[in-house]
């Protein structure tokens, strides 16, 4: 089969002929329909700042599919069954695997990171890494809930208990932060700010239902901004990974207030007011990935006609072109918000 294949010490993938895997009792085969270029990528090759334990490595992990073959064993997955993989690898069988939270797994990690992913014709899965979908949802609409959708889901609704009527704010827009402004809006926020330096991923933030967007370029200090803005937030996401925007934040904050740190930087965190976390009874907590709960409750809010990708959706490609792909991505060539790889073209 045809794969996009990186080598150790190279920025762009290698479109090669690789053997394809054998199907074992417990796994299926999916002949990958689409799957998403995500910002991840770019930092295992464009900006090289994720290596690899293993390489050669094919990437991609934000993928849907077609079931093509069954193993032995396999008891809810049937051939020609439409499917979103799961992009998390875990050990499947400590306490937070049995009970649905593989994202807190002491060896989790990520489809096309620790294992092959999907820049490939088919993939060869356990049963419990794929999950149903309607055809009703196009199937590049189901690769992107994979992981643009069901992480900043998760942040929201999960790790930042959002309820409907919050005021909620988004710092950092790209592919996964503009996706929790869709889901702030779909959730029942009252207002949603969104906060970024590049001025195309604010008019995305609008087009999907910001009512307040502020350039940290425009203003001296986010916190105080975001308090005259909206009066004082209940939920912030922060996916920059610039924490100083956690820090000045807090001043922003409403009492029962929850901060969500999703995006990763290497800059120190520094609690410049510890007494305001106090007495405001703020929270600031993490969230990595999706737990069980995800995929499925958002599958059901896209066939309801509820929450919308039909804009996220930027172009689609063949495997070819996912290096020019990667490129567009890291220089915001177009604007873009989800390019789809679709490897059987």
């Amino acid at each position: 089969m045809r794969a996009a294949v990186l080598y150790k010490n190279e920025t762009h993938l290698k479109i090669e002929e690789v053997p394809e895997k054998k199907v074992k009792p417990g796994e299926i085969k999916v002949k990958i329909e689409c799957c998403g270029v995500c910002g991840s990528d770019l930092h295992i090759t464009v900006h090289k700042q994720v290596s690899l334990k293993n390489y050669p490595r094919i990437l991609g992990h934000e993928a849907s599919g077609i079931v093509s073959e069954i193993g032995e064993g396999v008891e809810n997955i049937q051939k020609g069954d439409s499917v979103i993989l799961q992009p998390g690898v875990s050990c499947g069988h400590c306490k937070h695997c049995i009970s649905g939270q593989p994202n807190y797994c002491d060896e989790r990690g990520v489809l096309g990171f620790e294992v092959d992913g999907a820049f490939a014709e088919s993939i060869v899965v356990k049963e419990k890494a794929v999950i149903k979908f309607p055809q009703t949802i196009p199937f590049t609409e189901a690769a992107i809930l994979a992981d643009a959708v069901s992480t900043p889901y998760h942040a929201l609704k999960y790790q930042g208990r959002m309820q409907s009527g919050d005021v909620v704010a988004i710092i950092g827009c790209g592919g996964l932060g503009i996706h929790a402004v869709a889901l702030a809006k779909t959730l029942g926020a009252s207002k949603i700010l969104a906060v970024d330096l590049d001025k195309g991923a604010l008019e995305n933030a609008e087009s999907y239902g910001a009512n307040i967007l502020i350039n940290p370029k425009n203003v001296k200090n986010i916190g105080k901004a975001l308090k005259e803005e909206s009066g004082g937030i209940d939920v912030l996401c922060d996916f920059s990974g610039y924490y100083k925007n956690i820090e000045d934040s807090l001043r922003a904050m409403n009492t029962g207030g929850r901060m969500v740190m999703v995006g990763i930087g290497k800059n120190s965190l520094n609690i410049t007011f510890p007494m305001m976390i106090v007495d405001r009874q703020i929270s600031i907590t993490g969230s990595l990935g999706c737990d069980h709960r995800g995929v499925p409750e958002l599958i059901e809010l896209v066939a309801s006609g509820k929450l919308n990708l039909k804009k996220s959706i930027t172009s689609m490609h063949p495997l070819e072109e996912v290096n020019d792909c990667l490129e567009n991505l890291h220089e915001r060539k177009g604007n873009p918000i989800r390019f789809i790889i679709r490897p059987g073209e």
